[in-house]
Order: structure tokens, then sequence, then C-alpha cells
């Protein structure tokens, strides 16, 4: 589901996340998301997300299901957008808090290219330590990249 090349942006490039859920009314919500990997099957992916963006998450996802990521490569600003459908969640265990790790340090290399001078926990401190994570089946991939393309689904093609 989720192609090699983009897995590959995912797992080498991506530096900021955010994700979108909605209640069974339909109100959205917004939800900083510090880190992300890809299923080992490549159709799920996982967000981590931290303590003080969970509000309405759970509730959201249980109710409705439908969970959105938008994951970008700053300062390049290549981006993608996952939707899909909830599958579980749990506490953010050591591993999770790794991968966060490796992101973060992402984010502070790309920080450090566009503002030398800011300072490193400055930086770092934008990419949170997750409290959750949240398991989702990726049905649609769209580009997001600023440009004429954007919006554009890619998974499945828009043709199918």
């Amino acid at each position: 589901m989720i192609p090699g090349k983009i897995a590959q942006f995912l797992e080498q490039r991506a530096n900021v996340a955010f994700a979108g859920t909605r209640n069974r009314d339909l109100v959205p919500f917004g939800h900083r998301v510090s880190g992300w990997s890809v299923g080992v099957d490549g159709r799920t992916m996982t967000a981590f997300v931290p303590a003080r963006f969970t509000a309405g998450l759970v509730e959201s996802l249980q109710e409705n299901g439908v969970f959105a990521l938008t994951v970008e490569d700053f300062p390049a600003h290549e981006t993608y957008q996952f939707k899909g459908r909830y599958v579980r969640h749990w506490s953010a265990r050591r591993e999770d808090i790794d991968v966060v790790d490796r992101i973060r340090g992402r984010f502070m290399k790309s920080m450090r290219a566009v503002y030398p001078a800011l300072p490193e926990g400055i930086a770092g401190a934008f990419v949170s330590t997750p409290e959750l994570a949240v398991e989702f089946e990726v049905n649609e991939i769209y580009a997001q990249t600023p440009g004429p393309g954007a919006g554009t689904r890619l998974v499945p093609p828009a043709d199918a």
C-alpha cells in the first residue's frame, strides 16, 4: 500500500507531522505528532502523540475511526497526507520514543541549516516525547507538497 519511495521519505527525510481526527458529530480535532513509523506490512502506520495533544484523540477514534496524518520534510516542504482507519492505540513504549528521538535529530539538523544560531534546546523541544501511539490502516495517500500537484491522490491512483 505505501509505495517504497514514500516509505523511504518517511524513514529518512520527513521531520514534522500533524494529525486530524473528528468525533461522531464530525467536530474536528488537531493533534501535533512527534513521530511515526511504517508497519512491517506496509499497510499501516503508527503516529506518536505527545500528552498535551491527546485531547479528544482516543474518543474521536473510537467514535468515528477516521485518522489523517500529514507528514512534511522541512524546509523542503515535500509533504504527504495519509488517511485511514484507526486500528488500536497504546501508551508509548521505549522503542516508540527511540523512533521519535531519531526524528528529533533530523528536525534539529534541518533547523540548524535554516537558522544556524537557533539554540539546540529550542529546536529539540519542538519534537516532544510521545505519550500515546496510534496505529491506523492507510487507505489513501495524497501529495500535499505546495505547487500544482497538491491534493492529488497517489494511492490508490486517482484514475483507479
